[in-house]
């Protein structure tokens, strides 16, 4: 359906282009466009394969699992211990990446994580209560630093790039805790299925 739409807006642009006169600014634009994407995605691409060699290396030193053991009542807080040791170490890997801010590496480890729910609830039509408290905690998750919204404003040219670090905190708290609390209350609305 998206594919449809891209190509809608488009060729909608062509023609409007086309119409007014304006054709050859808009394939400049189209051009410089594309070409400011490239830039962007390899920055990000850096960014990713810097995380993502960070938390390999934590998951093979020992250090998620001690980080695991430190956040057991947090994880028992929220999905009430029925998750099993692997599964709870790539939820806290995908959480730390969001933690830190590096919301695109963490969608590696949130991917791996929702398989390995999935497979603990059976692969049953309806979501586990684990999977919703997974997914609401981890699209709402703290951020103390955020890299990523830092690298776009620096690379957009803002005087103060780090100012986004309080109003981000903010929100993040004020979004996770209302995400928990909704799920809460639809586990006991549900009755814990």
């Amino acid at each position: 359906m998206m594919n449809y739409i891209w190509t809608f807006m488009l060729l909608l642009g062509i023609v409007f282009a086309a119409i007014s006169g304006t054709l050859g600014e808009f394939s400049d634009g189209l051009m410089k466009s594309c070409e400011e994407g490239i830039s962007f995605m390899l920055g990000l691409a850096g960014i990713m394969a810097v995380w993502s060699g960070f938390m390999n290396i934590a998951q093979k030193t020992g250090l998620i699992e001690k980080i695991s053991q430190m956040a057991a009542p947090f994880m028992r807080l929220l999905f009430s211990g029925k998750i099993k040791k692997e599964t709870e170490a790539t939820i806290l890997m995908s959480f730390a990446a969001n933690l830190f801010g590096a919301g695109n590496s963490s969608t590696v480890f949130a991917l791996r994580s929702m398989e390995l729910l999935d497979r603990e609830n059976r692969h049953g039509e309806r979501a586990s209560n684990e999977m919703c408290m997974f997914l609401a905690v981890n699209m709402s998750m703290v951020q103390l630093i955020p890299i990523t919204v830092i690298k776009i404003r620096t690379d957009a040219g803002a005087a103060e790039p780090g100012n986004i670090i309080l109003p981000s905190l903010l929100a993040g708290i004020f979004s996770m805790v209302v995400s928990v609390t909704v799920c809460k209350w639809q586990e006991r609305r549900r009755g814990g299925r």
